[in-house]
């Protein structure tokens, strides 16, 4: 009898030990502090830029374009010249389409308020932009053919497409981009320079964790975290995972990202191990990016 009392002792004494461990890892307890994490965002920027902002371009390296019908035989030929001769010298290619990323007009363009900082007067350049950080991403330009072509070679469609990919005037007479034209004037290395650079980067996007805080009360996290998407092409599917001891703890859909988008994640009272002094989250595609390095933040206790 002895043996039996004893025996429900240990086990009354194991469910009590067990209970007194649950109780410990579910009570409530002062909050925990994480270190604060802000990503350090250091791209590179040109030491002399000829546009109106530095690193503006277009999403790819294809453009678009579409020719106004109330442009001229003359100006539609001095205007696919000049495509051809950009062609030529650069690695950009030019396209025909009713869905244009460049339109031309053959009169003069009043520029909306909001866009007279990126206008040339009276000629046209970037008119809708988006600052997605690393890039200025001109989504669309526009291009005004009213000023008669003189020269033979297509001196005036240049200097507008160029004013179209965000090249502003320059001080050098010799240059296609001085502000009065004259049939003598080339193409700047340096811009054919700058416009390599631009677009040696190729149309991908660019998710990072922008921002990241989190507190723990026992086993309870809640944090917010921005991610976004910095780079050239909108994201269609992507996922937030949660790393907890090098296991993935949670994971959640955080869907389409457009470019220079921001997407704020709040969550409160995810359970994770009590002892927990540091969490790691990573954003991820499936779809190409410029760079996966700032992909994930990591922050420890304070």
């Amino acid at each position: 009898m002895r043996f039996f009392d004893f025996l429900l002792m240990l086990v009354l004494f194991a469910l009590l030990a067990c209970g007194m461990y649950f109780l410990w890892l579910n009570l409530p307890a002062e909050p925990t502090e994480f270190e604060k994490y802000v990503a350090e965002l250091s791209f590179e920027l040109p030491n002399q830029s000829s546009q109106f902002h530095a690193n503006m371009r277009y999403p790819d390296r294809k453009i678009s374009y579409h020719l106004s019908n109330n442009c001229s035989l003359k100006k539609r030929n001095d205007f696919l010249d000049a495509v051809e001769f950009l062609e030529s010298r650069t690695i950009l290619d030019f396209y025909e389409s009713s869905m244009p990323e460049i339109v031309v007009s053959c009169s003069n363009i009043a520029p909306e308020p909001s866009e007279e900082g990126h206008f040339v007067a009276g000629e046209g350049g970037p008119s809708v932009i988006i600052n997605a950080s690393r890039y200025a991403v001109i989504f669309v330009g526009k291009i005004a053919l009213y000023r008669p072509e003189v020269c033979d070679t297509p001196q005036v469609a240049v200097h507008e497409l160029l004013h179209a990919l965000g090249f502003d005037h320059n001080a050098n007479p010799e240059s296609i981009m001085y502000p009065v034209t004259d049939c003598g004037q080339k193409l700047d290395q340096n811009l054919i320079d700058e416009i390599r650079e631009l677009y040696s980067v190729p149309s991908a996007a660019d998710l990072l964790i922008e921002s990241f805080e989190a507190n723990k009360t026992g086993r309870y996290l809640s944090f917010e975290t921005v991610i976004a998407n910095y780079g050239l092409k909108r994201v269609e599917e992507s996922v937030l995972k949660i790393i907890v001891d090098d296991s993935v703890l949670k994971e959640f859909d955080t869907e389409s990202l457009e470019i220079g988008s921001r997407k704020t994640l709040t969550i409160s009272n995810l359970k994770v191990p009590r002892s927990m002094d540091m969490v790691k989250l990573v954003i991820e595609t499936s779809e190409a990016e410029i760079t996966r390095e700032n992909n994930a933040a990591e922050i420890k206790v304070v």
